[in-house]
């Protein structure tokens, strides 16, 4: 770099102590350049001596924090060129434009220097805001601290930010910084970070971290996020971040820690990798342009990864996932503005899953809508479908329809297909604890009566009801009622019974009418508890033969049953049937 000879040589002259008041020194020089930093320059410097004062102005003054000032030699070579701030005279400069060089960018602006105590002081104007810096030459390096502009942290930081750190030859820069963020996000980033010079000058090292202790967003709330280079990085931060956070609130809703792979390609786009467990990971791309653009082009996970993730968090149901795929995609113009719609959907493809001994075949279902002004709206088409329930009744064709009121899930609607007839739940809100109405219309008298325990009990007829129940862990039941109009029972009493109603005609005349009981109105009352222990309390009344002729009948009948031991005898014989060979099922043996 060039020397400030004829300014030095100014100052030191012994002489310049004795001149006449009112002589008046001036010295210029039109240019001074650091050759390994092009960019950093000064032009049309002027000194001025007047009763023993010496100030100075310059035209331009330029510096650039993105060049190596040792041409990557080292750290004597970064002693051998200093910037040509730190070599300018002692003196106090006016100058008319301060030009710092950042990768892709420049501050520009009017500023003054000062010099106090071995310090070196800058009063600047830019961007729009009055900055000030305090530099400190420290063992050929220097330290530092101020006020500067936010962008040189995240361009979208518009305000002053206070800033302090130090350089020394050969061992890098310290930069220590804190800020608020900036709207319409809320909370305080902390940055501790570590640059070094390398062949293409300055660069982040993979030690420094930007830490915010709660972030907030709209509903959203993510607490102790850390912001570090996943390697050695330029200072402009083109390449590859890892953010991560220990966890949040979504509106009311908990949220487990995550981790967040983030490509930089430029400053405008790149892409994202979401990582929610080592067997789950969710890729996106984003864009700035005025906003925040994102979109997940859609992607196939596993559905058991899926719902491991979301049981840390949330309280499901234990369900095994035997198959299945979950497909996601989410697209928005800006998902920092509330007015701006989240498009997305999320499907399930080919699922099989149980839960102790229920189990579940040919799941599939998709939610799609959109997230607008703190909202979400689900598409008519949202909701899910079970080709099959095994449950010790066959249960199939289950088609749900979903929704989304008051800030919650619901269930629109669900009708199966069950003993020939069809079963619908009444609309409710979807959450670990429910309570809704099961309605059932035309069920086969005749195949419910083959399910029960009951030997020599048949019938035939349509049975209608509704069942109110409580689910917290089980179901419970209370209240239900059961109707049929125009069917028939018969009951074949066996052997021990019949002997008895030899002797017992009040017996013998029941047993009789029961053998072809034909109603006109069946009608039962059935409550059922947690543990699955059942009352059902029954009446009938229709015709029964006595003797030749037919009598009219009014018949009561109490009959107590764990339902849900029942249940999961026949889902072992059903089971057992599949299982054993078919020449132990009545096949002949070859």
């Amino acid at each position: 770099m060039m020397k400030w000879l004829l300014p030095v040589l100014l100052l030191s002259l012994p002489a310049a102590a004795a001149l006449p008041a009112g002589i008046e020194l001036t010295a210029q020089m039109e240019r001074a350049v650091v050759p390994a930093c092009p960019k950093e320059r000064a032009h049309s410097l002027r000194l001025h001596w007047h009763n023993g004062k010496v100030t100075g102005t310059l035209a331009y003054l330029g510096l650039d924090l993105g060049c190596s000032r040792s041409g990557n030699t080292g750290a004597q070579g970064e002693g051998d060129a200093l910037s040509v701030l730190l070599t300018l005279p002692p003196v106090d400069f006016a100058i008319d434009q301060l030009t710092l060089h950042l990768p892709g960018r420049t501050l520009n602006g009017p500023a003054r220097l000062r010099h106090h105590n071995g310090d070196i002081m800058i009063d600047w104007q830019a961007e729009g805001s009055p900055l000030a810096i305090v530099l400190t030459p420290d063992q050929g390096g220097w330290r530092w601290r101020g006020i500067l502009p936010g962008s040189l942290l995240l361009p979208a930081l518009k305000q002053p930010v206070s800033m302090q750190g130090s350089w020394q030859p050969g061992q890098g820069l310290r930069l220590n910084a804190e800020a608020g963020l900036p709207a319409p996000l809320s909370g305080r980033l902390q940055l501790d970070a570590q640059l070094h010079t390398g062949e293409d000058g300055w660069f982040w090292d993979p030690g420094s971290r930007l830490h915010i202790n709660r972030l907030n967003w709209q509903h959203l709330q993510l607490d102790e996020l850390m912001l570090q280079p996943a390697a050695a990085l330029p200072l402009g931060g083109i390449g590859r971040w890892e953010l991560s956070w220990q966890g949040g609130r979504w509106q009311q809703q908990a949220l487990p820690r995550a981790q967040l792979a983030l490509q930089l390609n430029s400053y405008e786009h790149g892409s994202a990798e979401l990582i929610l467990s080592p067997q789950l990971q969710v890729k996106a791309n984003w864009r700035w342009q005025q906003g925040l653009a994102l979109e997940l082009p859609e992607q196939r996970l596993s559905l058991a990864a899926g719902l491991a993730w979301l049981n840390r968090w949330l309280a499901l149901p234990d369900v095994v996932v035997e198959q299945g795929q979950l497909v996601l995609a989410l697209q928005s113009a800006n998902v920092l503005s509330a007015a701006q719609p989240l498009i997305l959907l999320a499907r399930l493809e080919d699922g099989r899953l149980s839960r102790g001994e229920l189990s579940a075949t040919g799941v599939s279902g998709q939610l799609a809508g959109r997230w607008q002004q703190g909202r979400l709206r689900l598409n008519a088409g949202s909701g899910l479908t079970i080709e099959a329930l095994s449950t010790g009744v066959p249960v199939t064709n289950i088609h749900a329809a979903l929704s989304w009121r008051n800030n919650r899930p619901w269930l629109s609607g669900l009708t199966a297909n069950v003993l020939e007839g069809r079963l619908a739940l009444s609309p409710m809100p979807l959450s670990a604890h429910l309570q809704g109405e099961l309605h059932i219309q035309d069920v086969s008298l005749a195949s419910l009566l083959n399910l029960t325990t009951v030997s020599g009990l048949t019938g035939d007829g349509r049975l209608h009801g509704r069942l109110p129940f409580v689910f917290d862990g089980a179901v419970s039941v209370h209240n239900g009622r059961l109707w049929s109009h125009n069917g028939w029972v018969s009951y074949q009493a066996g052997e021990a019974l019949r002997d008895s109603a030899a002797d017992n005609m009040s017996l013998a005349l029941t047993l009789g009418m029961l053998e072809d009981l034909r109603y006109q109105r069946l009608s039962a009352d059935m409550t059922m508890a947690v543990d699955g222990e059942a009352v059902i309390m029954t009446r009938l009344q229709g015709r029964a033969p006595v003797g030749e002729r037919m009598h009219p009948v009014n018949f009561n009948y109490r009959h107590q049953e764990n339902l849900l031991q029942l249940l999961q005898s026949l889902r072992f014989a059903e089971d057992l049937s599949e299982r054993l060979p078919a020449q132990w099922q009545g096949g002949k043996e070859q």
